[in-house]
Parts: C-alpha cells; sequence; structure tokens
C-alpha cells in the first residue's frame, strides 16, 4: 500500500483516537483527513472525496448513521468503503448499518492491526471493483499497468502477449452484441487457460473490448501464443453460423447501403518482451505494442508478430 497514496477520513468526537489512527496511517503512507463530528466529515468528505471513511457510530451533531445516509445518497459515494466502529455490536445496530451499505464494523477498545488490516482489504476489494472490466471481469488498464511497472522494476525477463480480434466490430453488427459479448467472454477464457497453462504465475487483463493482455516469462510467450491462436482457430465454428463458414466470410451492409464482406474471425498477437532489449517504462510496452499490433492486423488472419529488435 505504501507505493500509492490512499486519502482516509477518521471520524471519532474522541480526540486521543483520532491522533491515534492519524498516526498508525500517516506512518504507512496514507494520507489522513479526520473530523469530530458526523456533520463535520460530510462537509469534509465531499469536498475531499477521501478513498474510505471510518466514523465512530455515537457522536454529535450527526452519528455515524446518519452521516453515511448523508453520502450515500450522492452517485460519488455510493461504492467508497465505509467502516464503523463502536461499542454497540448488537445484531440491532448491525442490521441497521447493512441496510445503509456499510461495509464493515470494528468493535471498541480498537484494535490497531485489525483496523490497519480492514482498511487494506477493503480498499484493494474497492480498487478492483473500480478496475475490473464489467463483461470479463478481468483487471483493467491501473492493474495492467502497475504489473508491467512491477516486473520491469523486479528485472524479470517477461513478456506482454497483446491480443486483439480481427474484424470484430462487423461481426458485432452483422450477429449482434449478445454473441459478441459471448465471443468476448470465450476469448477471455481462451487467453486465461492458455497463459496459466504454461506460466501459473500469469497475469491476464482486459484493456476494453476485444484488447486483451497476458503477462508471462518470456521463456514460455510464444508457445502461450501458439496456443491462443489454435483454440481460436479450434472455435470458429463455433463462433460463426455454418453458411458463413462454408462461404468463408461473413457480410454486412455499410453506411452507403453497399454489401461488405469481411474474413471470419481471426486474432492478431503481438509480444513484447524484454530478452534482447530493456524495457524502461510501461509508456514504451505500450508504445511498441501498439507497433506489433499494427503490424499483425496488417497480415491478416491469425498471426503473432513478436518484437525481434534489439534496440
Amino acid at each position: 500500500m505504501a507505493e500509492t497514496t490512499f486519502d482516509i477520513l477518521i471520524v471519532d468526537d474522541d480526540k486521543d483516537i483520532r491522533e491515534h489512527l492519524r498516526e498508525v496511517f500517516t506512518n504507512i503512507g496514507f494520507t489522513v483527513l479526520t473530523a469530530a463530528d458526523g456533520q463535520e466529515a460530510v462537509d469534509i468528505a465531499l469536498s475531499k472525496n477521501p478513498d474510505l471513511i471510518m466514523l465512530d457510530y455515537h457522536m454529535p451533531n450527526k452519528d455515524g448513521f446518519e452521516a453515511v445516509r448523508d453520502l450515500r445518497t450522492y452517485p460519488s459515494f455510493t461504492n467508497i468503503p465505509i467502516i464503523i466502529f463502536t461499542y454497540d455490536m448488537s445484531k440491532e445496530v448491525k442490521m441497521k448499518g447493512l441496510s445503509l451499505d456499510i461495509d464493515d464494523f470494528i468493535t471498541k477498545p480498537i484494535d490497531t492491526d485489525e483496523v490497519v488490516a480492514r482498511v487494506k482489504l477493503l480498499i484493494k476489494r474497492s480498487l478492483q471493483r473500480i478496475d475490473s472490466n464489467p463483461l470479463t471481469k478481468l483487471p483493467g488498464n491501473p492493474s495492467i499497468q502497475a504489473r508491467i511497472e512491477r516486473e520491469i522494476n523486479a528485472g524479470n525477463k517477461f513478456a506482454v502477449i497483446y491480443t486483439d480480434l480481427n474484424n470484430f466490430k462487423a461481426y458485432n453488427d452483422v450477429y449482434g452484441f449478445e454473441a459478441g459479448d459471448n465471443i468476448l467472454l470465450k476469448t477471455a477464457d481462451i487467453i486465461i487457460n492458455s497463459a496459466r497453462k504454461f506460466d501459473k504465475e500469469a497475469f491476464i487483463g482486459n484493456i476494453g473490448g476485444d484488447d486483451f493482455i497476458a503477462i508471462t516469462n518470456f521463456d514460455v510467450a510464444q508457445i502461450v501464443a501458439q496456443d491462443i491462436v489454435k483454440q481460436i482457430e479450434t472455435h470458429a465454428p463455433i463462433f460463426h453460423s455454418q453458411a458463413d463458414m462454408a462461404r468463408g466470410s461473413f457480410s454486412t451492409v455499410n453506411r452507403k447501403g453497399d454489401k461488405q464482406d469481411f474474413p471470419l474471425l481471426t486474432i492478431a498477437v503481438s509480444i513484447v518482451h524484454n530478452n534482447l532489449r530493456p524495457l524502461k517504462s510501461y509508456a514504451q510496452v505500450s508504445y511498441i505494442a501498439a507497433e506489433l499490433k499494427h503490424y499483425a492486423k496488417s497480415r491478416g488472419g491469425n498471426f503473432i508478430a513478436i518484437d525481434r529488435r534489439a534496440r
């Protein structure tokens, strides 16, 4: 957690508790905001937009539940993690809190180690929920960037396998969005299985739409790419109608009203790696991947492009 700064709001009318928790979380890299009552908490939250809020239940002016009720009415606070700490852990209090979408309860007196662990877990889950692709549930761009930067900083020999379906937009136009979503789910499944078949620690992400990323050990990258292509070829009859399979293409009508033929769905695969030259940044990886993707798609069909430049 210390590599990234998160803002948390700590709310309690007990100054000693506020200052103790401020010190604890500041020491592990968080930016800490504090408030002494519920109304002040609402005002600070709306102006500072923290990543997580911890509130005492019993406070003057506005208690913790009243503050949460106010904040949850704002769209930007519908998913923010909120923790309530209280001496009263009765079933009635918990049920009331759950009805307000409170994420966690902590019993007073507070155990510092427990509070830190729960805060880290809630922030991690919140980031995963925001980051993940809503259809495939795979990590998105922030997690992809973080993983690539982690590999670079660790000095590992790694490869980024970037895949993109050819003619996917036209496929959606012909077969419909439901069929298109099924293709994306199957493609995600293929990439996950192919990557982890050869590298159990492989990372798989979904940049968006039909663009997927697999980050693997360099030694298995080409084998993984070949397996992905093989699986896409194997599933082609499932993706297309029998008539289109027999014809070897599918057709749609363009904006001018003219019939236009497209080849069956195939996949363009690019492999960026640091086996021949160093990779120094996520931006550099993205640039090389875009170059290779353009080349792979220009070749047509199922094609694998690997960076062979030494500088």
